[in-house]
């Protein structure tokens, strides 16, 4: 049995190669402390943003008894209006940034 090759594109502009079968790509937006401490806890362990949330997509696409938790506490905050604010002040600080850029 012949096994089918993953569909790969190139990117003409800077010649790097896709695999669009096996992987997604995701952009999230932070709060710029979260960010920071979040990438800072990584790194003292050696690990990247890319381990730790990919391990925690999997463990929640597994069914995983602690993440399930976690999401309900989310879906809650979410019930509440906690999570709009958030993103409200992260809206807000990104603004003030790229003000000041200016």
């Amino acid at each position: 049995m012949l096994l089918e090759q993953p569909r790969v594109v190139e990117d003409r502009l800077s010649s790097r190669r896709y695999n669009f079968e096996n992987r997604k790509s995701v952009h999230i937006n932070l709060m710029l402390g979260t960010h920071g401490e979040f990438r800072a806890r990584l790194l003292k362990k050696g690990l990247t943003m890319q381990d730790a949330l990919e391990e925690c997509a999997s463990k929640i696409a597994q069914g995983d008894p602690w993440m399930e938790k976690l999401l309900d506490e989310l879906v809650e905050k979410k019930i509440k209006g906690e999570l709009r604010v958030a993103a409200q002040e992260a809206e807000s600080i990104y603004r003030l940034i790229e003000k000041e850029d200016e």
